[in-house]
């Protein structure tokens, strides 16, 4: 079963809610997890659940290309930097030159070169690597190259990972931590997916966010549900919140101070102070999922 976690925007609480999750499904369901950092910019899930004791698996990912100029056979005809969309060549006396931060590898330029003096080499785009925790997880992230694109691509090679190893480990659940936002990497996230569990805190930003990540949903046909995190911080908008996702709301978290110590101390909540107020309504979001997924 493929979980995954998502939110509108940055900095509700989902990388919070699905390293708890994972601790949870693995002390009250007595289940090996997997688990997928899919924000392959800014990972995090790892040093939620207290960094790496082993890493099992690592390599690089070449997921994209780009183009290289055999100078000795171009006859500088300007046709790749007229062909250009990205305006990523430019003409020199001496040739075209390519501004590859600007170069999105779709390789325009070396179907219009006549003489065939531009071929498309593959480039680095990131690493992808797994580690154990000191919680029992094995979570599966990836790095993606500072400037690099095609990250939606990596998100999907780092979920065929997880895959394999919860295959051979024969775990049943996998976790996914998603990218904030609705772009590629969220959308590779979600994908193929059993349940989608938005965060959404209690201001018109998130809500607007996390509408625009329902419709994905849909579209994807992946079944939703919500968890309002740090709700206290502005009651009086929680109502209209759960009133216009129209899904079903598995609980409220509160603010909690907590939070923010297991956080910096890189410990789980559940584990760092399974007495705190946010930790006890935790439990009740994901009891409350456990009744309904498996009764």
């Amino acid at each position: 079963m493929e979980i995954v976690v998502a939110s509108g925007k940055g900095g509700t609480g989902k990388t919070f809610v699905a390293s708890n999750l994972c601790v949870y499904l693995k002390r009250n369901l007595s289940e090996e997890v997997v688990a997928v950092d899919a924000d392959v910019e800014a990972p995090d899930l790892l040093m939620a659940l207290g960094g790496s004791t082993r890493e099992v698996v690592r390599e690089e990912f070449y997921g994209s290309y780009i183009p290289a100029i055999d100078m000795s056979i171009c006859f500088n005809c300007g046709r790749c930097a007229e062909a250009c969309e990205f305006d990523a060549i430019h003409m020199a006396p001496e040739g075209p030159v390519i501004d590859y931060s600007k170069c999105e590898g779709l390789g325009t330029c070396a179907v219009v070169c006549s003489v065939k003096a531009i071929t498309l080499i593959e480039d680095k785009t990131g690493d992808i690597y797994a580690s154990e925790t000191p919680f029992g997880i094995t979570v599966v992230t990836g790095d993606l190259e500072l400037g690099k694109g095609n990250s939606g691509r990596l998100v999907y090679e780092l979920k065929e990972r997880a895959y394999r190893i919860a295959s051979e480990k024969r775990v049943e659940f996998r976790v996914v931590d998603a990218a904030p936002g609705i772009g590629c990497p969220v959308v590779s996230s979600i994908a193929g997916s059993d349940l989608l569990i938005t965060v959404v805190e209690p201001t018109p930003q998130s809500l607007k966010g996390s509408l625009r990540l329902l419709e994905v949903a849909e579209t994807l046909g992946i079944k939703t549900v919500a968890i309002i995190n740090k709700y206290n911080l502005n009651p009086g908008f929680t109502a209209e919140v759960e009133k216009k996702l129209g899904v079903e709301v598995l609980g409220y978290v509160p603010y909690d101070d907590a939070v923010v110590k297991a956080y910096t101390s890189a410990v789980p909540l559940l584990e760092y102070s399974p007495a705190s107020k946010a930790s006890e309504a935790l439990v009740k979001c994901f009891d409350r999922f456990r009744e309904g997924w498996f009764r």
